[in-house]
């Protein structure tokens, strides 16, 4: 029990970092039609959360760990006016978005920089505020200065039961708030107000975007010690619900966002995520039915898939597709890029990892050895063999087959002399995450209701 506690408050402590990054030269407002976001991993170079003095098999275990917090997050049940938090090892998500907000013209730079975790599987964005420092309101640490909203001359709270995006029933005097409350009992309480968000592009260029709908929050309570060296501060929402970016970026966006993400052993490699008409056309690309949930179905805002099977180098393994279904209040299948590595349903996973023994079996040649770094199932071979002869997965999706390449499926330790099985059995959600999405192309529709997929070389301008 104390295991599940610790995790779940580490899934709200987690929830995202605040940085000051350096800046780029050049200012455009955002093309009505289209827009561009520079994306980082938290393990690359270029992140404010890189630590060089890690090894490779430390980061790769660090990712485990923020796998497990997040699927067993995910089957947490919150309301409707309830934001998932981000869970991550040591401050935020996998992947951040490159984000400034505000307007001051005291300032060298007129926004103030931040890195906020990308999450298709909440909405609202939000960020402290230095209100918090109000008497009878509360600041958890944070290293870097809180956003001073105030001083913004863009910044314009919500005024009550005048704005759709407005919460039903909540308000505070005559603006418009939000109540968040997390697993752990951690809240955060603000005003919803309209602000100026100004992205980094793919270019050397920043791109800026009025009017954006975000959480100020001015009271926060934070649960134990987890999180007290302050790195983090709110989230930058890409979800089903109204708040999301992509539904308040309008006709810009058309419902559509997309993101190509290149292998982790990249680690000067650049992703980006993109909107509307900068997504670049694919032809070919398959496509099934994103499905969405609400009430007592629903597990935070995420994007819902139906998985029927899997296959290990063109076979099916017959694995009964009810593993996979939604039941509440657990179940179903989320493709879910906040998770590194895929939690697959534990009975699933067991048909998954007895056939892959069988496999390697059959092959030759292949040694298992023991767990290696919260991996269940890994085997020794020489670095020099690579990935040959290793076999790829399918995920049979409705209407398409989601097939993983070797370097997507299966994860080699630098410098060891062995591989594993890039995935983690539990109980619970199956969560399709980064590590099995990378060289692939995902377009969601959010319109048609559809996830549109591919093969492609993400190193190459994605």
């Amino acid at each position: 029990m104390a295991n599940i506690i610790a995790v779940q408050l580490l899934s709200f402590l987690t929830t995202l970092s605040v940085f000051f990054p350096s800046t780029t030269t050049t200012t455009t407002i955002a093309k009505p039609d289209g827009l561009t976001v520079k994306l980082t991993h938290r393990d690359s170079p270029d992140s404010p959360f890189y630590q060089p003095n890690l090894t490779t098999s430390q980061r790769t275990q660090k990712l485990i760990l923020q796998s497990k917090a997040r699927a067993l997050h995910r089957q947490q049940h919150f309301n409707s006016n309830a934001v998932r938090p981000k869970v991550d090892y040591q401050g935020d998500s996998v992947y951040m978005a490159q984000v400034s907000i505000g307007t001051f013209t005291s300032r060298p730079n007129s926004s103030i920089s931040y890195f906020l975790s990308m999450d298709s599987g909440s909405d609202l964005m939000w960020a402290q505020c230095d209100t918090c420092r109000s008497p009878g309101h509360h600041c958890f640490p944070q290293r870097q200065p809180l956003f001073p909203s105030l001083r913004s001359s863009s910044y314009r709270k919500l005024v009550c039961n005048r704005h759709p995006l407005c919460y039903p029933r909540s308000c505070i005097g005559d603006f418009c708030s939000y109540t968040k409350r997390y697993a752990d009992e951690s809240t955060s309480v603000g005003f919803l107000a309209s602000e100026t968000f100004t992205f980094d592009s793919d270019s050397a260029r920043k791109e800026v975007v009025p009017n954006i709908v975000f959480g100020c929050g001015f009271d926060q309570t934070l649960r134990g010690d987890y999180g007290q060296e302050g790195n983090f501060a709110g989230i930058l929402g890409l979800g089903w619900g109204p708040h999301s970016l992509v539904k308040q970026l309008g006709s810009r966006a058309g419902g559509r966002f997309s993101y190509c993400l290149q292998t982790m052993t990249n680690s000067h490699g650049q992703n980006t995520l993109r909107f509307g008409s900068d997504i670049p056309y694919r032809p070919g690309l398959k496509s099934t039915d994103l499905q969405q949930y609400s009430g007592v179905l629903a597990l935070g805002d995420g994007y819902y898939v139906s998985l029927l099977d899997i296959s290990i180098a063109g076979s099916r393994l017959r694995i009964p597709p009810e593993y996979f279904a939604k039941r509440p209040p657990r179940g179903g299948t989320l493709i879910d890029s906040g998770c590194a590595f895929s939690a697959i349903v534990t009975p699933a996973y067991e048909i998954l990892e007895r056939e892959l023994v069988n496999y390697f079996s059959r092959l030759g040649g292949f040694s298992r050895i023991r767990p290696q770094k919260f991996f269940d199932l890994c085997y020794k071979r020489s670095r020099r063999q690579g990935y040959s002869n290793l076999p790829n997965l399918k995920f049979h999706l409705g209407g398409a087959d989601l097939v993983v390449q070797p370097q997507g499926a299966f994860y080699m330790i630098e410098g060891k002399d062995y591989f594993c099985l890039a995935m983690i059995p539990f109980d619970g959600a199956t969560l399709i995450g980064s590590y099995q999405q990378t060289n692939q192309r995902f377009i969601y529709d959010l319109n048609a209701k559809k996830l549109f997929f591919g093969q492609e070389d993400c190193s190459r301008n994605a």
